[in-house]
């Protein structure tokens, strides 16, 4: 037995509560309630959000005061709240504070099978107290009623999300429910999941252990057990109130049949999970994943993206191992995973220059020729919060073809490139850069194919310059000095080269590379 939305709908406090949308929620179990007093969706809301453990047994109370006419911001808290596994919302005071419940925040509810309940409009009288009392009144009879919660709790994590089914989840309801601090603890005695109560409470596993471990000194609030699956022990710490009976053998039941599902203590984190989050903006995802997996995400500062443009799917298995090997002479730790056909490969201890990022992508470009496999490199600095990561991932993925045609000879690039090979799409169309375009195809092929490598290829190096154009350097200084007669300034000073260099690069956008 169990408290779900539809029984609370009896309740006295609820009466004359109607559904408005999501009705395919009313079989969810109520495990609490809480308030949504601040509801204006910004960047201070949804790091609140990113820190609160959601049990997905919630319900929310409000009234949308501070987005009373903001639809949008309505539409986007039910996003948020589902996304983060809420049940539902019980909207008061509609007519006094909301004027009305618009069609656009039903629609949303109802696409994200969101419970939405509107308590009786033009109503002044009702409270949140009231609604919040007999609701947990009911899961709390409810729970003294039926103290075998083990089956309970392992269907209400098999309805969740996969990203969610894993021993932390498994822990962190129990621990709601008993009140009560738990770890796992693997073969090697090495804690690998755990949970606090209140959340709040930081725990040293490690030293309760060792005082426990002392035949001179007891601590009867830890109790530990050994379970059958791989030698791994739980801790369970109640403070005050002791733990009966029933309850540690439903933790204990509850954790074993989690074990059995989910619970391989040793595997390797599953990080393309957490990548797959950043990219899709998925906030709570992303931060139950690093939670999960230990990783903290203000660690993700810089990024280089691999795009295996033949897409050789076959062998991603193989270059990501490669890649890893090779990364480690440039980086002592890196997460590294696959998105679609491109790899990200995240340096947790930063790349120290210029120079060493240079060498590494070179080295990735190495690899390419040698194994006959087509890979371009991009690196990305200062990232420092997942959405910038996916403004990282975006640009590359709409920018990387257009810088490649501005940049033939290259296959490994910076965030630079990409924001440069922007800027030259992006005057096209300019009728003042038509004129200058047109001024740049009337130079004489030997000259434009100079400018074009001088600038663009070259890093205005007169070496590089001849060697790729497989004339003599003297012919090179000859053409950059006709180059700097017919312009009326140096070549290569800034900043008055800057706006060759685009035009440059829009002559390759429009007519391609000369060489």
């Amino acid at each position: 037995m169990s408290v779900t939305t539809h029984e609370i709908l009896k309740l006295p406090a609820l009466k004359g509560a109607k559904v408005i949308a999501g009705a395919a929620a009313l079989d969810k179990i109520v495990g609490s309630v809480s308030v949504l007093e601040y509801s204006q969706p910004t960047m201070v809301q949804n790091e609140i959000l990113q820190h609160i453990n959601f049990n997905h047994d919630e319900i929310v109370l409000t009234a949308f005061a501070s987005i009373k006419n903001d639809i949008t911001a309505q539409c986007r808290n039910i996003e948020l709240l589902a996304t983060a596994g809420e049940i539902g919302i019980i909207l008061f005071y509609v007519g006094l504070i909301v004027p009305t419940i618009d069609p656009r925040v039903i629609a949303t509810a109802e696409q994200h099978d969101f419970l939405l309940l509107c308590m009786p409009k033009n109503e002044p009288k009702i409270t949140y107290s009231s609604v919040i009392a007999e609701i947990m009144f009911a899961v709390f009879n409810d729970q003294v009623a039926n103290p075998n919660f083990a089956p309970l709790l392992i269907k209400k994590i098999s309805t969740m999300p996969d990203y969610q089914q894993n021993m932390d989840m498994v822990l962190r309801l129990i621990s709601d429910r008993i009140h009560a601090s738990l770890a796992l603890l693997n073969d090697r005695d090495k804690v690998v999941v755990a949970q606090s109560w209140p959340q709040t409470n930081h725990l040293n596993w490690t030293k309760l252990r060792q005082l426990m471990n002392r035949k001179r000194q007891t601590i009867p609030d830890l109790i530990q057990f050994d379970l059958d699956k791989a030698k791994s022990k739980l801790l369970i710490y109640k403070e005050q109130d002791n733990l009966n009976h029933i309850a540690q053998e439903q933790a204990i039941e509850t954790v074993q049949i989690g074990l059995n599902l989910w619970g391989d203590l040793n595997t390797t984190p599953n990080l393309a999970d957490l990548l797959e989050a950043i990219i899709q903006n998925e906030p709570q995802k992303q931060f139950e994943l690093a939670k999960q997996y230990q990783i903290d995400l203000k660690q993700l500062t810089s990024l280089l993206i691999i795009n295996n443009s033949d897409q050789s799917i076959g062998r991603i298995t193989q270059i990501k191992t490669d890649m890893v090997q090779i990364a480690a002479s440039f980086t002592a730790t890196i997460f590294c995973e696959t998105y679609g056909n491109e790899l990200f490969i995240f340096p947790l201890i930063p790349v120290s220059d210029f120079q060493s990022w240079d060498r590494w992508q070179k080295a990735i470009s190495q690899y390419g020729h040698e194994h006959g496999v087509a890979l371009t490199s991009t690196r990305f600095v200062s990232l420092a919060q997942p959405a910038k990561i996916r403004a990282a991932y975006i640009k590359n993925r709409d920018t990387l073809a257009i810088t490649k045609i501005i940049f033939p000879h290259k296959d490994y690039f910076s965030e630079q490139d990409l924001i440069f090979a922007h800027s030259c799409q992006q005057l096209i169309n300019r009728d003042d850069y038509k004129s200058r375009l047109y001024k740049l195809e009337q130079l004489s092929a030997d000259l434009l194919e100079t400018l074009l490598a001088f600038c663009l290829d070259a890093k205005e190096n007169v070496e590089q310059t001849a060697k790729q154009l497989y004339i003599h350097p003297n012919t090179v200084k000859y053409r950059i000095n006709k180059l700097n007669n017919q312009l009326g300034f140096r070549l290569g000073l800034m900043p008055e080269s800057f706006a060759i260099y685009q035009l440059a690069g829009v002559f390759r956008l429009v007519h391609g590379d000369l060489v």
